[in-house]
């Protein structure tokens, strides 16, 4: 899968990691790889470079500096590359202020080209961005969160110059599902072509929330509410209308006794959702699962493996208020392979995850041969002795990755919920020369 004695390492420095937005990364259609990312020191930066010829200079801009990100892992900044080469990042701190702060490109695929910044004011404190292109409606579409519980949907028609009033579609409390993950998807239909749409899973804090549940759902494109089956509801992101949480399809419910964390929210089809179950303040317990929409719900898969640890155990012994060492998901070069005569390509059939095997950090590749009922180990990508402290945690897998980069992932020091951690990104990568 990774022929890692053919490939190059490549290391970014001081490229820290959050724990929310997933469009960190996308490959534009000139098949450069864009990484948002930001450091320690509170600069938000973009990264461009070739997976494909070594040869080729990478580049990198700082778009501001001390922007709310200092000490503060939750928001790495969302990027969404479109499909004419119009780049945009959104970026904000975590529940800091009432404003999103974005800047977008003058010049396709020109990170040089960033404008000056722009703002977003809500009427509370403004967290999570997720952005991405409804390229049938030639919109950009963003959530994010407000006053910690309250998700709001705006849309931009002119590449990010101006975006709409914000509409709520997602109140929820302290003690309910307040955390909304969503991702782009496209969907192959016999003699229609592609069509997109935009699933979403979301879940409650693991300590504080009294629905230790994860739940599904997903928007067309043109903004109405579906169930998991298809069918419609009265739920509009253009016209109102607000989540029904009770309504929604059940991913997992956790045992009594039992939390859980959303780790990963599937691109492409079969519906699959990664997740994390454990006891608070049992390390040891810590099971990573994948659930898969089968047969009309949803059905977990057997235990994939255990986590080992929470990344910070000594000052947050419940593991609610630190994190684990994450899953992601891997579907594919360009739109993953879709075509309507050839389906097999779209299958999930591999994820990634990072762990504590109870002697070394892990970065592991699984796969299923059984539609996800099960999986099996595939290959061991990184190793490091657990003395050493260095951890691995959060693989992230570029929006249309390539096969000789499918991911990377964070590795450094984790010492804290937020602030006392420092790492890089780091990733392998066979290239074409």
């Amino acid at each position: 899968m990774i022929n890692i004695e053919r490939s190059k390492e490549i290391r970014v420095k001081r490229g820290n990691t959050d724990w929310w937005i997933h469009e960190q990364a996308m490959v534009g259609n000139n098949g450069k790889t864009y990484m948002a990312y930001f450091t320690d020191m509170g600069e938000v930066h973009v990264k461009e470079f070739d997976a494909k010829c070594s040869r080729v200079p990478s580049h990198d801009v700082c778009l501001c500096r001390l922007n709310c990100n200092y000490a503060d892992e939750h928001n790495a900044p969302s990027i969404c590359v479109m499909e004419d080469g119009t780049i945009i990042v959104l970026y904000t701190g975590h529940a800091a202020n009432n404003d999103i702060h974005y800047r977008v490109t003058t010049r396709p695929y020109d990170i040089y080209s960033f404008g000056e910044e722009k703002s977003l004011t809500y009427a509370a404190s403004a967290t999570y961005a997720q952005i991405s292109e409804n390229v049938s409606r030639g919109e950009l579409w963003f959530f994010c969160r407000i006053d910690r519980v309250t998700w709001e949907f705006r849309y931009s028609r002119d590449k990010g110059e101006t975006f709409s009033e914000p509409t709520k579609f997602l109140i929820s409390d302290a003690g309910g599902l307040f955390y909304f993950d969503i991702h782009r998807q496209l969907i192959v239909e016999r003699k229609k072509g592609v069509r997109e749409q935009w699933m979403f899973a979301l879940y409650g804090h693991p300590r504080i929330s009294k629905d230790h549940t994860i739940r599904s759902g997903i928007f067309n494109s043109e903004g109405t509410l579906l169930k998991m089956n298809g069918e419609e509801t009265n739920v509009n992101l253009y016209t109102g209308g607000l989540i029904d949480l009770e309504a929604l399809d059940v991913v997992y419910p956790s045992p009594e006794g039992t939390t859980c964390r959303l780790l990963s929210v599937c691109p492409t089809p079969p519906y699959r959702v990664g997740f994390a179950s454990f006891e608070l303040n049992k390390p040891e317990t810590i099971t990573y699962y994948c659930a898969t929409f089968r047969d009309g719900e949803w059905q977990r898969s057997e235990p994939i493996a255990a986590g080992g640890e929470f990344l910070s155990p000594d000052n947050m012994l419940d593991g609610s208020q630190t994190y684990l060492g994450g899953m992601a998901f891997y579907y594919g070069v360009g739109d993953a392979g879709l075509h309507f005569k050839h389906p097999a390509p779209t299958f999930t059939d591999r994820l990634f995850i990072a762990r504590f095997d109870g002697k070394d950090r892990v970065l592991e590749s699984y796969q299923t041969a059984d539609g996800g009922r099960t999986y099996a180990l595939e290959q061991t990508i990184r190793r490091i002795p657990g003395e050493l402290g260095i951890k691995i945690w959060r693989p992230i897998v570029p929006i249309y990755a390539q096969d000789n980069m499918p991911l990377y992932w964070h590795e450094g020091l984790y010492g804290a919920h937020t602030g006392g951690w420092h790492c890089d990104m780091v990733a392998y990568v066979e290239y074409d020369d």
